[in-house]
């Protein structure tokens, strides 16, 4: 209790200063202090932990740049604000920045570099309700959340969580941390049109009940005591899956996803990539020039309108048997058609096709995965402990604001055991 009590003092002491800052064109002017015309005066004028409420309504101003700890939303619940200009994160080490109910039409959201970042001191920033062309905020040390957003172009972040959102193409990319076994980059109940690009070996990721198209997974975090799952995702027609096939160590789990109608994986790479350290595109971390994705071998890139890659429904050139590690491959309702692992040969794989021609309790039937009724897991995007039934509820108890995205705690409990516990959430206006 007194542990309590001293951290409740200093949260209060920290935010003795921060006030609410209200803006509204209509004023005849502001007062410099709590009102405003602008929204860029509010912020100039702002301290780290105040509130610039703003009345909803078409805002035609520059480059707006954040650069302290702010929450700004409109004055009035549920309502937009139309800002017409780019936003520009200028981060530092603790920052907390939320941006509700932007919309910023044809113009994007970026970040700058952060001096004196770390893996453990990120600077926080959230867009909730929010939509845009672009949204990058592709610098280290940054954790990006965007929750119920739309993207008609790109998104990319290297570490965070992507859920409820829209995007053309999705792009997670690395940061120079070491591996990590508590973070976790969650991708769930979001709608992916063209391509999700992930290259990250941070940390370990959850990739759940997602509308995707393409998907490349090019490096993830492969400590041995981690699994990486790709769980209750629906694959529209003409899907086209990756992973790459000479990994340090493989620890994933491609579980219960449906697939409607066409799909391929990766069969190989028509053209040798001789630049590369790797030497065949489509090796461990290799990075592919594939629509907005960079870094592709020196000279040589891979483009999106004819690509020289390699796709195939009867063969698959991943998982590799000569890799480590486990491959789960498991009631997906259609079979993975790769090389199955000789007994000399160290990888484990698991290859469960499933039920196929019905979904319903037609998932991993561990209880693990199982539906939010308890019942056994149905293949798709309303199956399993994410389901988008849990992010779009029917009914909304009380047209509550605050919503929990994300928790991790284990789904054996024993007496004794100490139960560690993580959430993550995020409110509306």
């Amino acid at each position: 209790m007194k542990k309590l009590l001293l951290i409740t003092l200093l949260a209060s002491s920290m935010n003795a200063l921060a006030i609410d800052r209200f803006v509204d064109p209509n004023l005849s002017s502001g007062n410099g202090t709590t009102l405003f015309t602008t929204i860029a005066s509010a912020v100039t004028a702002s301290v780290n932990g105040d509130r610039i409420l703003i009345v909803s309504g078409t805002y035609n101003e520059p480059t707006l740049t954040l650069s302290k700890s702010l929450t700004l939303l409109s004055q009035t619940a549920g309502t937009t604000i139309n800002y017409n200009g780019n936003i520009v994160i200028a981060g530092f080490p603790g920052m907390k920045l939320e941006i509700l109910g932007f919309n910023l039409g044809i113009y994007s959201a970026s970040s700058n570099v952060i001096t004196g970042g770390s893996g453990t001191n990120r600077a926080k920033v959230s867009f909730i309700d929010c939509k845009m062309t672009n949204l990058s905020i592709d610098q280290d040390y940054y954790e990006m959340n965007s929750a119920r957003c739309a993207m008609t172009g790109a998104t990319t972040f290297r570490y965070g969580n992507f859920v409820v959102s829209k995007t053309n193409d999705l792009t997670v990319n690395d940061e120079p941390n070491s591996n990590s076994i508590t973070d976790r980059i969650l991708i769930a109940a979001d709608t992916v049109i063209n391509i999700l690009y992930y290259s990250n070996d941070d940390c370990k990721f959850l990739i759940s009940n997602n509308l995707l198209k393409k998907i490349q997974i090019l490096k993830w975090n492969t400590l041995s005591n981690i699994s990486n799952r790709i769980t209750n995702n629906e694959f529209v027609n003409n899907t086209q899956v990756l992973i790459a096939k000479n990994p340090p160590n493989y620890n994933l789990v491609f579980s219960s996803n449906l697939f409607i109608g066409t799909y391929t994986f990766y069969a190989q790479n028509s053209n040798a990539c001789g630049a590369c350290v790797d030497g065949v595109a489509g090796n461990w971390g290799q990075g592919l020039c594939w629509g907005l994705q960079g870094g592709c071998c020196a000279g040589y890139c891979i483009s999106e309108n004819s690509p020289t890659l390699s796709y195939s429904s009867s063969y698959s050139i991943f998982p590799s048997p000569t890799a480590t590690g486990f491959f789960q491959w498991t009631y997906n309702g259609i079979n993975l058609p790769c090389t199955i692992p000789s007994g000399s040969q160290p990888l484990v794989l698991t290859n469960i096709i499933g039920t196929a021609g019905t979904n319903i309790d037609a998932g991993n039937p561990n209880h693990e995965y199982y539906d939010i009724d308890l019942t056994i897991n149905d293949r798709g995007r309303t199956g399993g402990p994410y389901s988008i039934l849990n992010y779009n509820p029917s009914i909304n108890p009380s047209s509550g604001k605050a919503f929990v995205f994300d928790i991790e705690m284990p789904t054996d409990l024993f007496p004794g055991q100490q139960v560690d516990i993580k959430s993550k959430g995020y409110h509306k206006n």
